[in-house]
């Protein structure tokens, strides 16, 4: 048993360095795939989100690889910051899942509003 002040002898020591690798970068297609993963958006949509977010300046497209620029970053620490729960990729998912009801006739739109506009 170990108590208080006992020294302990060093048998080994493993001298090793690790570096940690930040996560891929998107292309367009593992965006997409990553999008249909979370439940956000619609094959419909897919190039729509992709064309505006390159639009607005918030990724650059260099071969296939998309790069975040500083406005896309500015903007959606904002957002973030501003409104947690509308960025949740749960709540996204979620909302598309109700306006889809509400076309298919199976949700009433200003039940829905009215859920929405509550948390304000």
């Amino acid at each position: 048993d170990l108590q208080k002040g006992d020294r302990l002898a060093l048998n080994k020591l493993h001298e090793e360095q690790k570096f940690t690798s930040p996560p891929r970068r998107f292309t367009e297609s593992s965006l997409v795939k990553e999008l249909e993963k979370q439940g956000i958006g619609r094959p419909s949509t897919y190039a729509a989100i992709i064309s505006t977010i390159q639009d607005r300046g918030y990724v650059s497209r260099q071969g296939r690889t998309l790069y975040a620029q500083k406005i896309g970053d500015v903007v959606t620490s904002r957002l973030l910051h501003s409104f947690k729960d509308l960025m949740d990729y749960g709540f996204t998912a979620q909302m598309e899942e109700d306006l889809d009801r509400i076309a298919a006739g199976d949700k009433d739109w200003k039940a829905l509003l009215d859920e929405f506009f509550a948390d304000f």
